[in-house]
């Protein structure tokens, strides 16, 4: 499942690289101060590890199922697949 459900939520800029998509202020003045050497100024977005999905789950209530003792049964099954989802930090889970 991990491999289905991808990461989805952006992570934060981090690093120190020599190219990158904004400036670490923090980095700035001891770049100056080392006569434009030390160049690992820039920050990069890390790859997303979190994830950011609604899940929705529906049980058929139906006669059929409280006629064949089904019900049982469904909901073991819908608290097997709820723990497993939040075991992969999936997000939001309806039932």
């Amino acid at each position: 499942m991990r491999m289905i459900l991808e990461p989805t939520e952006k992570s934060k800029l981090k690093g120190d690289y020599k190219t990158g998509k904004r400036i670490n202020i923090k980095k700035i003045i001891p770049f100056i101060a080392s006569n434009y050497r030390n160049d690992k100024i820039w920050l990069r977005r890390e790859m997303p590890f979190k994830r950011d999905y609604r899940v929705l789950i529906a049980i058929d209530d139906s006669l059929s199922m409280k006629n064949n003792n089904l019900g049982f049964f469904a909901l073991e099954s819908l608290v097997a697949i709820t723990e497993a989802l939040n075991q992969l930090n999936v997000g939001k889970v309806c039932v």
